[in-house]
């Protein structure tokens, strides 16, 4: 801050100054309440005041929160606590005040309880006391600060004056059982300190069923309290709160966009309500929260359109546009976004709209022509649209052919747009090529947009031949300039890129819509005028060239791709590199605005110089990059049918058959003879020889009836997936308990199994898929991935066994133990 003259000099002086220049930077005001402390309370107290309502800081409320507890009456500091909850209680760092705050309500609440029962502390009845915040802040005062409280109501923090401050405040028991569940039910890190407490007070009541309920009604809320911090303190980590909102620069653009998207992450987080709020306190919270990034991004345009869309969802209209307001009053006074969406906004407030809401939108959309930069045709296009929406078609023209003659933002888009309403609105296309034609008699040459504008308004009509006079005319009026700034040695690139530019709309039209003569009946008639317009300035005949060509009016590569350009598809040359270069990115109606790392203002008025662009191509582009799929051209543009895979269906792999189930049979297997038999196979049910045969029917009794429809087992369905795993498995006999499935395939779902050495896979089916123990065993031992059995009854001790241990070791001894003994039994029976 500069210093100015001697008598503005005094602190306060700058102190004022400075909180005028950063009217919502807490540090400022805290700095300048401390110096006002120092100087007396009442000022101190004034200058709390000026800030506290505007800004909600918790540095700020914690600030005068200290100041009251050492120079404010307890009343006071209770109230002041009471209103900081109220107004930042939901803040995850809101955990001291609530812990502060409830210090206080106990002391009062206790002394309440003592008074009316002496016996309360014996009986349990009291609640557990944090050190008095009151005292703890006053032990640090200054003597001067101490002599100003001494002997006065402010120093007076005896029990006496808790009872009257209880009695003042109505704190009973709904008071502390509200309290506690706002305190213990908001995400901050002393939740759950203050659950403890409230456990204390059901549980003091002497009330076990009463107290149990309650707190099992509450305990979800607090649940989800805790749950909701921990995410936000990893979504706050880094976030600085103390930063003041500034003007986006080049300098700052970075560090500015990264911090809102910090705040935008917490917001958005805190929108899907993780405490399950009700739609009232939901709003609140999140309101907080918008109002706090505020703070420090005040420069962000979106900041204040998420804002106002999100107080539009709560049914708080006004709300959201006095939001607006303060946006463009204080911060962005000059962002032509939030300004439209204000006129917007004020248009559809109500309809129909009354005669005082129309009069006060059309104001607004006034107030923005006459304060926005010089020119801002859009703010114009859009007055215009205001007009013919509320007042019909005669005053629009009315209202256009004023604002043509006086307004500094009527420009050649103006033209456009009003030539596309006259056509598309009112259906008159005589009304929109005499309106076309006054923009191009006003601006000539100086706006090839406009006449590009034009042309393609006449080839939407089907007038291809008025389309080709004005070509053919844009371009030899350019061609003709251009030939004497040559002969003059004199070069203007701006009026040879409106040339090429013409030239490549003129062929695409020739090329695409002509007849098969129409592209050389084209160049020859640029021939001729070319030839033409050399003799008409006096050259001799041995210094006339045929083409322009020749005379250095050629095109570029890129500007001849861009006259085989068809909507959003272009012919690539091989060569051509994948960025395109300056003089071709200027030319090329497809190439993308470039993004400043600053942020740009806010109006772009028309300029000469910028470059020229078909709004008919580049709205094809920006529709294929939005909707279309990604297809390259290299040389060519080649479409590849591809599948709609929107409309598939999710893979699901045919069913076959792994095996039989078993099925109990009272008989013996078949005898020798018939099971040396070739097997039996069924309908859809190949082979499989490591399936056992099928038992044979009962020989005589009621089994002897049974056909044999009725003996063919069900087969299961496996999908082939799991036939997969289930036939690469070892085939070793299993030991010990069987594996859990489902664990099974978690683990295999999240472990990288190494390659299986299977030969010759393929030709195996998968229901008959078998590998050969010795050589799988041998490739996998190989590679270290199995190991030995080992012998006797106690070897592998389960499917998951990795390695010997004492505890395996152990069970197999007794394992080993229990057999011997059923083998000595087996004996001596």
């Amino acid at each position: 801050l500069s210093i100015g003259s001697t008598e503005e000099q005094t602190p306060e002086a700058i102190f004022e100054r400075a909180v005028k220049q950063w009217p919502y930077a807490a540090r400022f005001w805290i700095m300048y309440a401390d110096w006002a402390e120092g100087e007396a309370t009442v000022l101190a107290q004034a200058v709390y005041d000026r800030c506290l309502a505007q800004i909600p800081s918790i540095e700020l409320w914690t600030a005068y929160l200290t100041f009251c507890k050492r120079l404010l009456p307890l009343e006071e500091v209770t109230k002041a606590y009471a209103k900081a909850v109220d107004l930042l209680g939901t803040d995850h760092q809101a955990g001291i005040i609530w812990t502060e705050y409830m210090t206080l309500v106990k002391h009062i609440y206790n002394t309440q309880t003592k008074k009316e029962n002496p016996d309360a502390d014996v009986q349990g009845k009291l609640l557990a006391e944090d050190a008095n915040p009151i005292e703890v802040a006053r032990k640090s005062l200054s003597e001067t600060l101490r002599k100003r409280i001494e002997g006065k109501k402010a120093g007076d923090i005896s029990d006496e004056e808790f009872l009257r401050v209880g009695e003042s405040l109505n704190v009973d028991l709904e008071y502390m059982r509200r309290a506690f569940q706002r305190a213990s039910s908001t995400a901050h890190h002393a939740s759950e300190k203050l659950w403890v407490g409230y456990e204390q007070l059901e549980k003091s009541l002497g009330n076990p069923t009463q107290s149990q309920k309650l707190l099992a009604e509450h305990m979800p809320r607090f649940v989800k309290a805790k749950a909701a911090f921990k995410e936000l303190q990893s979504l706050c980590a880094g976030l600085d709160y103390s930063i003041a909102a500034v003007p986006l620069t080049a300098k700052n653009s970075a560090q500015q966009h990264k911090l809102f998207d910090k705040w935008r992450s917490v917001i958005r987080f805190e929108q899907t309500n993780p405490l399950r709020l009700e739609r009232k306190d939901l709003q609140a919270r999140v309101t907080l929260l918008f109002q706090q990034a505020a703070l420090s991004c005040a420069y962000h345009t979106e900041l204040w359109h998420d804002f106002a869309d999100w107080l539009d969802a709560g049914n708080q209209q006004a709300q959201a546009m006095m939001c607006l307001e303060r946006a463009l009053e204080r911060f962005l006074p000059q962002d032509l976004t939030l300004r439209l969406l204000l006129c917007h906004r004020k248009e559809v407030v109500e309809s129909p709209l009354s005669p005082s809401a129309l009069q006060a939108a059309e104001a607004a959309y006034l107030k923005l022509l006459d304060e926005s930069p010089k020119p801002t045709p859009l703010a114009l296009i859009n007055y215009l649209a205001f007009v013919r929406r509320q007042h019909g078609g005669g005053d629009f023209r009315a209202a256009f052919v004023e604002k043509s003659e006086a307004s500094p933002h009527c420009t050649w888009e103006a033209y456009q747009f009003v030539a596309e309403t006259e056509y598309h609105v009112f259906g008159n296309t005589e009304a929109a090529c005499k309106v076309f034609r006054l923009g191009l008699e006003r601006y000539g040459d100086r706006e090839p947009s406009l006449l590009v504008a034009y042309i393609n308004f006449l080839i939407s009509i089907n007038d291809l031949r008025s389309a080709r006079a004005e070509l053919s005319q844009g371009v030899m009026s350019r061609l003709q300039v251009a030939v004497r700034d040559k002969l003059s040695k004199r070069s203007d690139p701006q009026l040879e890129d409106a040339m090429a530019f013409l030239w490549q709309k003129w062929t695409r039209l020739e090329r695409y819509f002509g007849d098969a003569a129409s592209i050389q009946r084209c160049v020859l008639f640029r021939d001729e005028e070319f030839r033409r317009l050399q003799q008409d300035q006096g050259l001799d005949e041995d210094s006339i060239v045929e083409t322009p060509a020749a005379f250095g009016l050629s095109m570029t590569m890129s500007e001849v791709e861009e006259g085989f350009r068809y909507q959003h598809l272009k012919p690539q040359a091989a060569y051509s590199p994948a960025t395109p270069s300056a003089s071709s990115s200027q030319k090329s109606a497809a190439q993308q605005p470039e993004v400043a790392a600053a942020p740009a203002p806010s109006v772009s008025p028309s300029s000469p110089n910028e470059a020229l662009v078909d709004s008919k191509v580049q709205d094809a582009v920006e529709s294929q990059r939005r909707l279309g799929p990604s297809v390259g051209s290299v040389g060519q543009n080649v479409h590849i049918a591809r599948p709609d895979v929107s409309k598939m269906l999710a893979f699901r792999p045919a069913l076959d058959v792994l095996g039989l189930k078993k099925e109990s049979f009272t008989s013996a297997w078949p005898s020798t003879a018939a099971a040396s038999a070739p097997p039996r196979t069924f309908p859809g049910v190949p082979f499989d020889p490591r399936r056992p045969p099928p038992p044979a029917a009962p020989v005589g009794g009621a089994g002897g009836a049974h056909t044999d429809e009725e003996k063919v087992p069900v087969p299961t369905m496996i999908p082939k997936c799991l036939q997969d795993l289930l036939a690469v498995l070892p085939t070793r006999p299993l030991k010990g308990a069987k594996p859990d499935v489902d664990y099974l395939l978690t683990v295999l779902q999240t472990v990288n199994i190494p390659a299986i050495p299977v030969k010759e896979l393929e030709r195996f089916r998968y229901d008959s898929l078998r590998l050969r123990k010795e050589e799988d065993n041998a490739n996998l031992r190989k590679h270290g991935l199995v190991k030995d059995d080992l012998d006797g009854d106690g070897g592998s001790g389960g499917f998951f066994s990795n390695r010997p241990t004492i505890y395996r070791d152990r069970l197999q001894a007794k394992r080993q133990r229990l057999a011997e003994e059923m083998r000595s039994i087996k004996k001596e029976g």
